[in-house]
């Protein structure tokens, strides 16, 4: 056994004295002077040991650094000239096939594990009990915790567990942890993560999010599920392109249903009725305009986007540009011309003298009836009946719907303004026809 520690070889920086390995040549000096101060001759030869050794390490690679520049220079400062002659391919050797296998084990180690806790987290979300005394039962059912009861410090910053100091559970995994150490996830947030379709109404942000209002889960899971959630937020997210374009389609959609409702305002008008005025036909023009206004201006965002020239998104912006200019000119510029006051006027009136004679001939067939029912009844005398009061209740119907038609005007809800008079004609009719009868 002796034997063999002699033949043993020792390293490091070790006292020739006692052998003793003192981790530095600061140490080991400092060791020899303190301890074996009868053997200078030793020490000294030892210090021009290491005088030396570093003399030659600096020369050393002040000379390799000068002959490195020097070949640098030298390379920079030739010319190579390349004649236009065919040469060979080399051996080469593709590394994607092993950088893939690498890359999917690890994107699959963390899928799953990722997948895992989603699915954990989907049920502590989606079937948790309202009462806070069952909470606790049900998330221990959920995900099994680990047992504490021989762990003493926290594993995460290694302090010990005491009173102040209590053990948690992380909610999706399990694993022990202290207060300082965990982390909490909002339960909108979570319910956003599992169900993407679900709108996510974030506690306020000077509201602080505690186990009341959120899960406690350890750091690795928490990074785990908002990575998730970045993921989630990044193949949602719509560029200023598509946002634009959106916003054009919906204006679009609004000009529509606004265009044909001028063209029915107008024939309206064109006809001699009353249901609109000019006043309303102006409005819904002047509404119209701003939409196209809208649109123009989106297109020309979506065009003037970045785009490299001849690509396949720089020819869809020009075609969305095109189309929309399109549209503009022939289905928003191109309206029907409104006509004059005094145009409308002339038109109402002849149009009030063709009711006028129809009320007169529909009052001469009334009477012939009547006066034929009175004859073969053989009655000479007529009924006398009471003048129609202001309290009639057709009246006030009248007054009520000429209100609300009012308000519609003013809130440009012209479809509503239709349905009124539409009502209000009907309750005209029924009046003179209520006036006829009752007339002697």
């Amino acid at each position: 056994m002796a034997a063999a520690n002699e033949d043993e070889i020792l390293e490091g920086f070790l006292c020739p004295i006692c052998k003793a390995d003192l981790k530095s040549a600061t140490q080991l000096t400092n060791h020899f002077e303190s301890l074996h101060q009868e053997e200078q001759d030793v020490l000294k030869s030892l210090k021009e040991i290491f005088g030396k050794a570093k003399k030659i390490i600096l020369n050393n690679d002040e000379t390799e650094l000068k002959e490195t520049f020097d070949r640098a220079l030298k390379f920079n400062s030739q010319e190579y000239y390349y004649p236009n002659e065919e040469q060979s391919l080399g051996v080469s050797r593709s590394s994607t096939d092993y950088f893939r296998g690498v890359r999917s084990a690890r994107l699959e180690r963390y899928a799953t594990e990722t997948n895992k806790l989603l699915i954990r987290l989907d049920k502590l979300v989606c079937n948790m009990p309202s009462e806070p005394n069952q909470r606790k039962a049900f998330e221990q059912e959920v995900v099994p915790w680990l047992d504490g009861s021989s762990v003493k410090l926290c594993p995460n910053c290694a302090k010990a567990f005491n009173l102040t100091r209590r053990k948690h559970h992380c909610r999706l995994c399990g694993s022990l942890l202290c207060h300082d150490c965990s982390v909490f996830l909002d339960l909108t947030v979570a319910k956003s993560i599992v169900d993407p379709s679900i709108p996510q109404t974030s506690t306020q942000p000077d509201q602080e999010v505690t186990e009341k209002n959120g899960l406690r889960l350890c750091e690795h899971c928490y990074n785990l599920i908002e990575l998730r959630k970045q993921i989630q937020e990044r193949r949602n997210a719509k560029t200023a392109f598509v946002t634009a374009y959106e916003q054009m389609r919906s204006l679009m959609d609004q000009a529509r249903p606004a265009v044909a409702m001028y063209e029915k305002m107008c024939q309206s008008l064109f006809d001699g009725e009353t249901t609109y005025n000019l006043a309303d036909v102006n409005a819904m023009r002047g509404k119209i305009g701003k939409l196209a206004e809208g649109i123009d201006l989106l297109s020309k965002q979506i065009v003037a986007h970045p785009a490299e020239p001849g690509t396949r998104q720089a020819r869809l912006q020009n075609s969305i540009r095109q189309a929309a200019a399109h549209y503009i000119k022939e289905d928003l510029l191109s309206l029907r011309k409104l006509p004059t006051e005094g145009q409308i006027e002339e038109v109402r009136r002849e149009r009030y003298e063709r009711a006028q004679k129809q009320i007169q001939l529909e009052r001469e067939r009334r009477e012939r009836e009547r006066d034929w029912r009175e004859e073969a009844a053989g009655s000479g005398s007529r009924v006398e009946h009471a003048d129609v009061d202001e309290n009639n209740p057709l009246i006030e119907q009248m007054n009520i719907i000429r209100g609300y038609i009012k308000d519609a005007r003013k809130e440009l809800r012209f479809e509503e303004v239709a349905i009124l008079e539409t009502n209000l004609k009907e309750l005209k009719k029924e009046y003179q026809l209520q006036m006829l009868s009752n007339k002697p």
